[in-house]
């Protein structure tokens, strides 16, 4: 009965949560949209190399071990936008902490790169993420595929990333009631 109480107590507050973000959300649903149009437009084309991606596949083929400072600076200049589907970066300085602090929560990332298309002005890059971690004493392993879109300085560095993934299938699903809650509404889709 007593995990019952607290089960019912702790749904009751991840709605309250869940109307406190919704009612103080921003009410276009598309500002990630105009964000990235925007950075994308102010944002140079990139310029072609040879190999283009050594540095993103030395930080993203075993991310765990990648993501340290010295690996970070040499694959993103000092200016970016950097949107992961979870944060917007515009500063190495931010980016930084923020890999580093993501690494520390898996046990172990790595990214497979499929295939690389290129344009006149970006890099896309498929991929399949495989992660794993631990929440509340649970192993779990996702899996998901995502894309992309880079663009390059002169200096071959990273000036814009921009990737398109399903984070709820990668991450969100796999997390304690609030996957429950995701995993539900996608059945019902």
């Amino acid at each position: 009965m007593k995990y019952i109480i607290i089960f019912f107590l702790t749904l009751v507050l991840l709605i309250a949560v869940i109307g406190i973000i919704i009612s103080n959300a921003p009410k276009s649903n598309n500002k990630a949209a105009e964000t990235y149009f925007d950075h994308l437009s102010k944002t140079d084309n990139t310029v072609s190399f040879d190999d283009p991606l050594i540095n993103f596949k030395n930080l993203f083929a075993d991310f765990k071990l990648g993501a340290n400072e010295q690996t970070i600076r040499n694959t993103y200049a000092d200016k970016i936008y950097f949107n992961d589907s979870f944060r917007i970066i515009t500063s190495i300085e931010d980016l930084i902490p923020y890999m580093k602090e993501s690494a520390n929560m898996t046990k172990s990332t790595t990214v497979e790169i499929l295939d690389v298309a290129s344009s006149e002005t970006d890099y896309y890059v498929r991929w399949v993420m495989e992660m794993q971690l631990e929440v509340k004493n649970k192993d779990i392993h996702s899996r998901s595929i995502g894309m992309s879109q880079l663009r390059l300085d002169k200096q071959g560095k990273i000036i814009f990333h921009q990737d398109f993934w399903d984070s709820t299938e990668g991450f969100y699903q796999h997390l304690p009631y609030i996957g429950y809650v995701i995993r539900k509404i996608k059945s019902k889709i």
